[in-house]
């Protein structure tokens, strides 16, 4: 190889008719976001600039771009810590990289943008040697990406490769003095059905993720921004990224292959159905590995699965957590457990036992039982007048939730009431704004954005600056569990176990974690709620 040159990278603005606007002159792989990121701006940016632009760009089609320097005619721009070789040496533009130690294939694609391929093509000697401490390797520039990859890139994910999501696929080739963490991220985004997606919407209008997409897409981003995070504190973290497509059969393909056995954590698949099969499925071929399920809240998704972590709550946590504050606040009043039909028993009787536990501490010569009514009526019949009355919902379905709300209503004048319910009511819209002041309604939920909160602002602004928008419940839900699972493997040196995780307290920035084990054949399980009140148009926590 020859002598490298260090030279800086030269971008050339054209000036029109003697003003001062600059011009970006479109290449292959050019797309609005890019260049928005280019010249220190983001695609609103480029589009006011250029009133009536369509993501549809044209080889050589001249962009207006914001000018950095006055208008002069060429801005030089110094890319930091690389040097760049005469572009007649090799076939495109190449910088020149050193490696230092923790450096990845992994970690060297992302920083740069390019595809794994694409650099395994330009240095053979990696494949042989693998990456070495002070080796220079060749990173090209522009990765000439296909006009679907193009249109994903802006609105989906980047960097999409043979059709597949595997965006961040990780490496074999590490540095031979580093310890790793293996990630594998399965997920349904639905790759194929997005491509087929965008080429629906015609060139004025604003493309759009495929509906089901979404949700994991959101999800992903935050675990991709907990990774990128933890790796920066050391932790050499490898992630790997599959399209699960909702499919078992396309679940089965990824976990059993051979490199599958080398992931230290498996973070998925999003669903309680396709959990359980590639569960029962690792369990089956001996293969031990810590799985998240990141959204369900089922019991099957750690019922004989040892190595399972459930991060939302269950709806039984909620339960116990309603009769635990009910149990330690009011128990010398009128306490009345609601449910629609015997369907709804084993809800109450969670609350019961909760509340009659927490008698027992207070005074083991008195229990308290409280009354299990069934229906609408019964709730109403056993109200006392003159005296608080703490009526519980066990119950989370809208219709009776909603129908005795209203009945309550008109009690509410003549008795004093405290509803308690899940965070469900939240949504119900026959539950009408004037009812949660007039009875003094109480919810339990497991996520609470904190605002103000170091980590949680943090993430925003993070957020915000890499994806233009703020974070949704399901980004931040995926940054916290991950960064919490990650930074407990950081300090114990790469190593996974439930007992780091079980019984410490973690704070995130949306929900809390506090896990515990859930018997010896089973996963562990987070079952932190809190308990709010709602009151002049906020919800404040109580059991802090």
């Amino acid at each position: 190889m020859k002598k490298i040159l260090s030279i800086l990278l030269l971008a050339v603005l054209s000036i029109v008719n003697g003003q001062n606007e600059c011009y970006h002159t479109v290449i292959s792989g050019d797309n609005l976001y890019r260049i928005g990121i280019e010249y220190g701006t983001n695609e609103l940016g480029v589009k006011k600039l250029n009133p009536g632009i369509t993501s549809a760009l044209s080889l050589g089609q001249k962009v207006k771009v914001p000018c950095n320097n006055g208008g002069a005619k060429t801005i030089t721009k110094p890319l930091k810590n690389v040097s760049i070789n005469n572009t007649d040496e090799f076939k495109g533009n190449y910088l020149f990289h050193t490696v230092v130690k923790g450096e990845t294939i992994y970690s060297l694609t992302k920083n740069y943008n390019i595809s794994q391929k694409r650099f395994k093509t330009d240095n053979e000697e990696v494949l042989k040697e693998g990456l070495k401490l002070g080796s220079v390797v060749k990173i090209y520039q522009r990765d000439r990406t296909s006009e679907d990859e193009v249109a994903i890139d802006g609105y989906f994910l980047s960097g999409k490769q043979d059709g597949n999501i595997n965006v961040l696929s990780g490496d074999s080739l590490k540095l031979y003095d580093s310890s790793f963490v293996n990630i594998a991220v399965i997920l349904p985004f639905h790759f194929e059905k997005n491509v087929e997606f965008l080429k629906k919407f015609k060139d004025e209008q604003e493309p759009q993720i495929y509906k089901r997409t979404r949700t994991f897409l959101e999800l992903y981003q935050g675990i991709k921004m907990a990774v990128d995070s933890i790796v920066e504190q050391g932790l050499n973290a490898q992630l790997y990224v599959y399209d699960s497509k909702e499919d078992t059969n396309v679940i089965k393909t990824i976990i059993t292959q051979p490199s599958f056995r080398n992931m230290d954590l498996v973070i998925g698949p999003g669903l309680t159905r396709t959990f359980v099969f590639a569960a029962k499925l690792l369990q089956r071929d001996s293969i031990h590995i810590p799985m998240v399920s990141p959204f369900s809240k089922k019991d099957a998704v750690i019922n004989g699965f040892p190595n399972a972590i459930r991060i939302i709550p269950s709806d039984k946590s909620r339960y116990k957590a309603i009769g635990a504050y009910v149990g330690e606040n009011y128990l010398k009043e009128n306490i009345i457990i609601a449910m629609q039909d015997k369907n709804d028993e084993k809800h109450a009787k969670v609350v019961q036992r909760e509340i009659i536990a927490k008698s027992l501490l207070v005074d083991s010569g008195q229990t308290i039982i409280p009354m299990i009514t069934e229906g609408v009526s019964q709730p109403i019949e056993r109200i006392e007048e003159g005296k608080r009355n703490i009526i519980i919902l066990a119950n989370k379905k809208e219709a009776f939730s909603s129908k005795l709300s209203a009945k309550l209503i008109p009690s509410s004048s003549k008795a004093d009431l405290l509803l308690f319910g899940l965070d469900d009511l939240k949504k119900y819209k026959n539950i009408e704004v004037d009812y949660w002041d007039s009875l003094n309604i109480h919810i339990v939920s497991a996520s609470d954005v904190k605002f103000g909160y170091p980590l949680t602002d943090n993430f925003m602004k993070n957020y915000f600056k890499k994806y233009y928008a703020e974070p949704s419940s399901y980004a931040f839900t995926g940054f916290d569990f991950t960064f919490i699972l990650l930074k407990q493997m950081l300090q114990n040196r790469s190593s996974y176990s439930h007992e780091k995780l079980v019984d410490q307290y973690f704070v995130g920035g949306m929900r809390d974690y506090q896990f515990t084990f859930n018997g010896e054949q089973n996963g562990i399980s987070n079952k932190s709620v809190n308990v709010y009140k709602y009151s002049n148009y906020k919800f404040l926590k109580l059991n802090e």
